[in-house]
């Protein structure tokens, strides 16, 4: 049996950053991934689909052209192309990554699909290793839901969508939430028939309702279908086609497509990982129990990422990593619960959020004012004719603290940032009134929002 001073399961960036962390200051690492180096953001998700979403925008840019004065012939597209440069993005940073596990002599890479065999074991494809401290960054997949002839037809998840070697006429997507919005929005883009069929009475139930709306309506301009309440009871297949039957305030309607997405959300692989073995506990959906020190149930084993539930993003899991590495390596204090958890969701216009949400603010009980302002009043993104969406900032009323914001518009993911220091560093309303902002740019909207009655 070999033996290490730390295993890590999964190379995501919560299990690399630890790794990374661990291996510099002279720790002998056990390493164990099941697939790819570098988890899901590299691999299946943030890097990926940002790369397709990023030949959807320009496609859709091109065909837009002619409002500037600029006379582009109507586009064509290579699908096949565009897959083979988000292939090219993704083995370039994949191969980056193993460049850097063969330069670390420090690190002992596992490949295979780890399982506990005790609560200082693991077994990873036959082989058995033990360390004292063990840390689970397995990760999440797609979640597919029970519905009934689902397991008897093909169906598309957000990792196999992106693998499509030719677009399809039709697509349906089950779910409304964050996945189902930039996916629904880069195959319409790119004249793709989409319906999205949503359980709740809106779309991304994450955001605030006039967030929601404004997408909804920006969606619903580009051609999407979105039928919201809409209880899924039945897929199968009718000859080259799929049918989904969905009921709708007590009435069934069938939808037909070439393709069917689930994007329902997503699983802790947990399952995966013999927890009883080590008797590491979890919920009844898999997500590992932690401390606020990210410690399981069990002395010596701790759990950072998508597997333990809360916002699945990647920025978290690295700053999970981070946390965690600072206590487990340095010993230093640390407070995960304290934190702010961004967001950004890459359809276009981008959304954006920090900090509290108006209905969060709610129902927390705080007395607080909004300051909205539209983009379409502001003068960058006149000029840019670049009018949807909005800023909307939370503050409390009286003492003007900051709570949180969210945006809706160009380039928000790269904008939300001033407000992440903002109230990080625990600003009021008045600072954001008192900053220079340049003009013209899309940044000095967050000082026209504070100004806004």
């Amino acid at each position: 049996m070999k033996k290490y001073d730390l295993i890590v399961i999964g190379s995501g960036s919560a299990g690399s950053n630890v790794m990374h962390r661990a291996t510099s200051k002279g720790l002998t690492v056990a390493l164990a991934e099941a697939g790819p180096f570098g988890g899901s953001c590299i691999n299946v998700g943030c890097i990926p689909s940002k790369a397709l979403i990023q030949t959807a925008r320009s496609f859709n840019q091109v065909k837009s052209a002619g409002r500037f004065g600029v006379m582009a012939e109507v586009p064509g597209l290579d699908w096949q192309a565009a897959i083979r440069r988000k292939d090219r993005i993704v083995n370039r940073m994949r191969a980056g990554g193993y460049n850097s596990l063969a330069e670390n002599e420090n690190v002992t890479l596992f490949e295979g699909e780890a399982s506990f065999a005790g609560t200082q074991e693991v077994l990873v494809s036959g082989d058995k290793i033990r360390a004292e401290r063990i840390v689970i960054a397995a990760g999440a997949r797609p979640l597919i839901p029970v519905i009934e002839g689902l397991a008897d037809i093909d169906y598309l998840t957000s990792t196999t969508i992106m693998e499509l070697k030719e677009l399809p006429k039709s697509l349906i997507v089950i779910g409304g939430g964050l996945i189902a919005l930039e996916f629904s929005q880069l195959f319409a883009r790119l004249g793709v028939e989409v319906t999205i069929l949503q359980r709740n009475q809106h779309l991304a139930p994450q955001l605030d309702q006039d967030i929601a709306a404004e997408i909804q309506t920006i969606l619903v301009n580009e051609k999407v279908k979105i039928i919201t309440g809409a209880k899924v009871s039945r897929v199968g297949r009718e000859g080259d086609l799929i049918f989904v039957e969905a009921e709708k305030n007590g009435e069934s309607s069938n939808y037909s497509a070439e393709k069917l997405l689930i994007a329902s959300g997503r699983k802790p692989n947990s399952d995966r990982l013999n927890l009883d073995q080590a008797g590491i506990k979890a919920d009844q959906r898999g997500f590992i129990f932690v401390d606020d020190h990210f410690k399981t149930s069990v002395e010596g084993i701790w759990a950072i990422g998508d597997i333990i539930g809360g916002p699945m993003f990647t920025h978290k899991a690295w700053h999970d990593g981070y946390l965690l590495a600072n206590h487990l390596i340095d010993g230093n204090a640390i407070s995960p619960a304290e934190r702010l958890i961004p967001f950004a969701v890459f359809t276009d216009p981008e959304i954006a959020g920090v900090g509290l949400s108006e209905s969060q603010a709610r129902e927390a009980g705080f007395n607080f004012d909004v300051k909205r302002y539209p983009f379409a009043a502001h003068g960058r993104n006149i000029v840019d004719d670049k009018l949807e969406g909005f800023i909307k900032i939370i503050y409390e009323t009286g003492g003007e603290k900051l709570l949180g914001a969210q945006l809706i518009g160009p380039e928000a993911g790269e904008l939300i940032h001033e407000l992440i220091a903002a109230l990080y560093f625990g600003a009021k309303l008045s600072d954001l009134r008192n900053m220079i902002h340049i003009h013209p740019t899309l940044a000095e909207a967050i000082n026209s929002a504070a100004f806004s009655e």
